[in-house]
């Protein structure tokens, strides 16, 4: 199989690199506790407000993980979730993303049908353990860039007028938008209730998916430490996102540095190089 793979080298002090959406940011256990949603959540939610989430594991499992079992089938688990949970509730793989695996489910058998999916060995798409979650109705979306405890880049996922296609992640929604938000009161908002989880975890860079409920409560999904913006870009342009690269890396190399670049900047500060693999 061939695949292109984009390499950026940016020289700072030294050269760092960006593969893809890989940066060079956050450390290897920061990036392993955020990709572990079950984790992430064990971690963070006494200090910020988060749905409310239990982790099963795959009752057919038979590798190291075995011994780790509790609930010995899926009507187990879907009973457990029934006992604790009231429906609608989100059942989702733990280390998804993109909206992959993720089910909102209305009773037992849905749940049901969704765990069966997520532990599937033969999908593309298998884990080992499945969370149900506490289901949230948004009245907003928000995805917020954060480095260094500073939302850089917030937009919302706008889906009203779109149509549900099949993926419950909002921006695979057919006609939903990202939206840039620039209205300070809101981004500031979001930062102020962020702050915990960076006395928790030193996240450098990552973006956190939080939900606005009908009550105006916010509510942190997930923080993905390897974002996309494709579908930012489509709606938006490139220039909001060059521009917070140049902010990002004029602050790497110079801590008091205030944000005044233009995003005409960015075009000296690096090279970028595509390989086949």
């Amino acid at each position: 199989m061939t695949c292109m793979v984009t390499l950026w080298r940016y020289k700072l002090h030294q050269a760092i690199f960006f593969v893809n959406s890989s940066t060079p940011f956050n450390v290897g256990s920061v990036e392993r506790i955020c990709q572990d949603k079950d984790f992430a959540y064990r971690l963070f939610s006494s200090r910020i407000r988060m749905p409310k989430t239990a982790s099963f594991l795959n009752p057919f499992v038979e590798n190291e993980h075995a011994k780790y079992k509790i609930e010995k089938s899926i009507e187990h688990i879907v009973d457990e979730i029934g006992k604790h949970s009231t429906f609608p509730v989100i059942v989702k793989m733990n280390s998804g993303c993109q909206g992959n695996n993720v089910f909102l489910c209305r009773d037992k058998k849905e749940a049901a049908t969704a765990l069966k999916s997520i532990y599937n060995k033969n999908s593309r798409f298998y884990d080992y353990v499945a969370l149900a979650q506490q289901y949230i109705k948004p009245k907003r979306e928000y995805r917020a860039i954060f480095f260094e405890r500073k939302a850089l880049l917030v937009y919302e996922k706008d889906t009203s007028g779109s149509r549900f296609v099949g993926n419950l992640s909002p921006l695979h929604f057919e006609g939903a938008k990202a939206v840039h938000i620039t209205d300070t009161q809101i981004v500031g908002a979001i930062e102020q209730f962020a702050m915990p989880i960076f006395e928790l975890l030193p996240v450098s860079f990552g973006g956190f998916d939080i939900i606005e409920d009908e009550k105006g409560k916010l509510w942190l999904i997930e923080i993905n430490s390897r974002p996309g913006f494709s579908y930012f870009v489509r709606d938006n342009g490139l220039e909001p996102l060059v521009l917070m690269y140049v902010t990002i890396l004029q602050q790497l190399k110079n801590p008091s540095y205030d944000g005044s670049l233009t995003g005409k900047s960015a075009g000296k500060m690096g090279q970028v190089h595509q390989m086949k693999l």
